[in-house]
């Protein structure tokens, strides 16, 4: 069974969610309605050696300054700010004090720059290095954005030049300076972090915004040495996938870092890519494996 089957599986018995719930499962963050100006986000990530890291390349500070970036990078896909993490360790027999001690160097090194404070946590033994965080965010009412109010007739845009995930993925720097941008300036109809790869992360909003797409490939910028299908499929670059209007997108694409790649269609005509040379085909939606 794929992640996308076991989502699936525990929203179906998770059931609606509650009248204080704006968003619940099948987005980035979980949305609450605290009563304020603000929606209070609410979301977790792990990450776990072999999967996401190798121990001896990675080193500890790094894996500890990931763990906290990935979801910093769920805060910006909502359009909001990171205010409080809790961190829970999963440690191999002999783990020593100075490995955890490099790896929080790593997590409060992220936070001070995000402005971020670690307000919790807990400590297992576990066969491998796992490392799942907890993070709390805010984001202004009028500022939210899901993954699931994409229109026929949108742009798709993306920041970039997409990263490549297999060599910057311990170092990327989340897109919350885009986000808060994007979100402050402009009605985004939906947005999402490509931290699965393009494909699989745009069939996800297609999917929550009952809506298809058509992209171009050679409208995807890549950074230097990174394959189309990686971009595409392998994940880990972390930028901001987002929709609006066309007319608000062609001004918006002028400026630096931000590319329309492709429009939003009808539901029917699905995902589709047009290569280099014109052809279009079904874009798969296949991403970067967690399981």
């Amino acid at each position: 069974m794929n992640e996308l089957d076991i989502i699936n599986d525990i929203r179906k018995r998770a059931g609606a969610p509650c009248k204080k719930v704006k968003v619940g499962i099948g987005d980035d963050c979980a949305v609450l309605d605290i009563g304020r100006k603000e929606y209070l986000l609410w979301a977790t990530d792990m990450v776990t050696e072999g999967v996401h890291f190798h121990l001896k390349t990675a080193g500890y500070r790094k894996i500890g300054r990931k763990a906290v970036a990935v979801n910093i990078s769920d805060i910006a896909a909502m359009g909001g700010v990171p205010k409080y993490i809790t961190v829970t360790l999963g440690l191999p027999k002999g783990t020593g004090r100075g490995a955890i001690k490099a790896l929080y160097d790593g997590v409060f090194g992220i936070c001070r720059t995000y402005g971020i404070k670690v307000v919790g946590g807990d400590t297992v033994r576990s066969g491998k290095l796992a490392v799942d965080v907890s993070i709390m965010g805010f984001a202004e009412k009028e500022r939210l954005v899901t993954r699931r109010g994409a229109k026929k007739g949108d742009a798709i845009l993306i920041t970039g030049p997409v990263r490549n995930g297999r060599k910057d993925h311990l170092d990327f720097v989340p897109r919350l300076k885009e986000s808060r941008y994007l979100a402050s300036r402009y009605k985004l109809t939906s947005m999402i972090d490509t931290s699965d790869g393009i494909a699989m992360d745009l069939g996800r909003v297609c999917t929550e915004s009952r809506v298809g797409a058509k992209i171009y490939a050679e409208n995807i910028p890549l950074s230097k040495g990174l394959s189309l299908r990686d971009a595409l499929h392998f994940g880990e670059s972390f930028e901001l996938l987002f929709t609006m209007k066309n007319k608000d997108a062609q001004g918006l694409a002028r400026k630096n870092s931000y590319f329309i790649i492709g429009e939003v269609v009808d539901r029917k005509k699905g995902v589709r890519i047009v290569d280099r040379k014109g052809k279009e085909s079904v874009l798969k939606m296949e991403g970067f494996r967690h399981l």
